[in-house]
């Protein structure tokens, strides 16, 4: 029996290089693993969750794929559920770009030793990207994923140690998807932008707020400025 995935979670398996141990951080239902499993994408890997319901749904489906060998499921929080040196790809997608940055930075060791981070926050990609460059991580590769009218971001990183400049609107669109014209980026930018809009339209019902509305204001015309690149 074939598992088959699509969307988000097709990208982020297939940012997967070939490796021996992969870690799914926020695993919910396994599906991951037990893809790069049967993909032999990986010889093995952990499926870990800070809840013991998504564990037990994870083991569940282990256990259908007849895949308790190559799979150990783990309950705890981030990347307290591995040991140094212990996965050479990290995956943690499907939460807040806060939280997430405060996982990797909770075990920055674990995270600056793994060949691989592959990172899909559902909100804030500003911080994880600022926490990826303050860091002196290589963010070497970006890609969309859609599923039905939503579009999410797929970050994959490594440690290098080098310090990086960068400009405050690559933190909200990555420069990679920008150089590789992903087919994606279109919609993805007007989904911002009416985002930024419905912000702006609660500002104004705020006191006190100029410097927020001068910050939206500013990034929906870094927005529309991208817009207008991609549609020449």
């Amino acid at each position: 029996m074939k598992l088959s995935l699509k969307g988000r979670l097709k990208l982020l398996a297939d940012k997967v290089p070939k490796c021996n141990v992969a870690a799914d951080i926020g695993t919910d239902h396994a599906y991951i693993p037990i893809y790069l499993i049967q993909q032999g994408i990986c010889k093995k890997a952990i499926a870990s969750d800070v809840r013991i319901g998504p564990v037990k749904v994870a083991e569940k489906n282990i256990n259908l794929y007849k895949m308790s060998n190559q799979i150990e499921t783990r309950l705890g929080s981030g990347l307290d559920t591995l040991c140094e040196n212990e996965a050479d790809t990290i995956i943690i997608a499907g939460m807040g770009g806060t939280l997430l940055s405060e996982l990797l930075e909770a075990n920055i060791k674990k995270a600056c030793a793994a060949n691989l981070l592959v990172l899909q926050p559902m909100n804030d990609l500003d911080v994880v990207r600022k926490w990826l460059f303050e860091h002196k991580f290589d963010i070497y590769d970006e890609e969309l994923a859609a599923e039905g009218e939503k579009v999410y971001c797929v970050i994959s990183a490594k440690y290098d140690g080098n310090e990086r400049q960068y400009e405050e609107f690559q933190l909200h669109v990555g420069e990679k998807l920008i150089k590789k014209e992903d087919p994606l980026l279109l919609k993805y930018c007007e989904i911002k932008v009416r985002q930024i809009d419905r912000v702006l339209g609660q500002l104004e019902y705020m006191e006190d707020n100029s410097k927020l509305q001068s910050y939206y204001r500013q990034l929906k015309k870094d927005y529309m400025n991208l817009i207008e690149q991609i549609r020449l």
